[in-house]
């Protein structure tokens, strides 16, 4: 598969899941492509906290995970997904537009499941209650 095959399929995805046009949706996934190399330990780190921080664990079973870009899970339902770097780094990129002086390591758990259930999903369908502090549920 080409680069530009690539681009135009996650293009046609991105722009039925985010209800935008072919073209904007084509725009986002190239700016992402050229940003890769700048956003790769964002998208390595939301992948880490994703599968070891146990975020998509309550909801997914790691089929195979090698420990820095690449994970594949199957969800209850047994639909078995591909994560990568490049996957991720269209919801990262709206997440870092919206949080510019955000650093690798302030992304956390909460976060990064979230981040793989709207791409996955389109909307985070899964969610573990998170008691902080006297009784706080997140």
């Amino acid at each position: 598969m080409t680069k530009n095959h690539s681009d135009k399929r996650a293009a046609r995805s991105y722009a039925q899941a985010h209800a935008l046009s072919y073209r904007q949706a084509l725009t986002k996934v190239r700016a992402a492509r050229a940003d890769r190399t700048s956003l790769s330990p964002f998208a390595q780190r939301l992948l880490i906290e994703a599968v070891e921080g146990c975020g998509i664990r309550h909801w997914a079973s790691v089929e195979e995970w090698d420990g820095v870009g690449r994970a594949t899970v199957t969800d209850l339902g047994g639909e078995r997904f591909v994560l990568t770097v490049d996957s991720v780094l269209l919801v990262l990129c709206e997440h870092l537009a919206d949080n510019p002086t955000l650093q690798p390591n302030d992304i956390d758990s909460y976060f990064a499941d979230e981040a793989v259930q709207r791409l996955l999903f389109g909307s985070v369908i899964y969610r573990l209650d998170l008691h902080r502090g006297r009784g706080l549920v997140a």
